[in-house]
């Protein structure tokens, strides 16, 4: 049987960790990065995304598209995101018109800020204009006869990711109420979730056109932060007041396909965090 061939384009932090289960999984793979480098068994495309791509070594079934904007300016994300859109969509047409396109988007795209739970089946209407960036494209992928399936990771924590960790440690504590609820998924289980769906479709498993991909814990990040400073032996400041966007993500559509979380919550996967920074 002959091997299948995934092109993930962007090999970042989560990009070159869905490349490296592919080749674990057997799979050829090629990454498409500007960089010199890529894990190993990664057929290398040194190429700039947004520019006309390049002949492709050999068509795709599946193509990953999990871009990183070089900072955090609106044009940076229509830089990472419409731009590579374009060029894919010229390039795919030509050398793999039925390979689907998994795009790596972001819960951002919901535009729900009270603390409601959002599912796939949720309005997107984001306030950011970063996320409306998102959004367009997402819109543009759904446009196209393409194959597609939209990908949104929540927050996305792990080695290397010391944000809340941080924060923790400096003692700081929004206040309780009104909770401000946080998403978040380990990377490690957002790269083993778009590989699970992609085994899914290649078993011929039903694809939905859209996945959130988060834990199965959404908390308050007055609960969160606390725990943290429990285990970490910080004393906590006097709570502050915060305002900010908040929402909880279902996990529900993802769950139904059979994936099985390997840090179900902030607990456990901040817990492994942290026996690897003492080690």
């Amino acid at each position: 049987m002959q091997r299948k061939t995934l092109l993930v384009v962007g090999l970042g932090d989560l990009g070159g960790r869905i490349a490296s289960l592919a080749v674990e999984q057997g799979l050829d793979v090629q990454g498409m990065r500007r960089g010199a480098e890529a894990p190993v068994g990664v057929q290398l495309i040194q190429q700039d995304a947004a520019s006309p791509w390049p002949d492709l070594p050999s068509p795709p079934e599946d193509v990953v598209l999990c871009l990183s904007p070089s900072d955090s300016s609106v044009a940076a994300y229509q830089q990472a995101y419409m731009e590579v859109a374009k060029q894919a969509v010229n390039a795919l047409k030509k050398i793999a018109p039925q390979a689907h396109v998994w795009l790596i988007s972001s819960t951002g795209v919901y535009g729900q800020s009270g603390g409601e739970w959002v599912d796939e089946m949720s309005e997107r209407n984001p306030t950011r204009e970063t996320a409306r960036a998102l959004l367009e494209a997402e819109n543009y992928w759904l446009a196209q006869s393409q194959p597609v399936t939209l990908l949104r990771p929540s927050g996305l924590y792990g080695p290397g990711r010391y944000f809340l960790l941080n924060q923790a440690r400096q003692g700081f504590l929004p206040s309780a109420e009104p909770p401000i609820y946080t998403n978040r998924i380990h990377i490690e289980d957002a790269a083993r979730a778009v590989m699970h769906l992609i085994n899914c479709r290649h078993r011929g498993d039903l694809i939905a056109t859209s996945y959130n991909l988060t834990d199965t814990c959404p908390a308050s990040l007055h609960e969160v932060l606390s725990w943290l400073q429990e285990v970490l032996g910080v004393e906590a400041k006097v709570p502050t007041p915060v305002q900010r966007e908040s929402k909880r993500i279902r996990h529900q559509r993802l769950k139904e396909t059979g994936f099985v979380w390997r840090y179900l919550d902030y607990r456990a996967g901040y817990s492994m965090m942290l026996s690897d920074i003492d080690q």
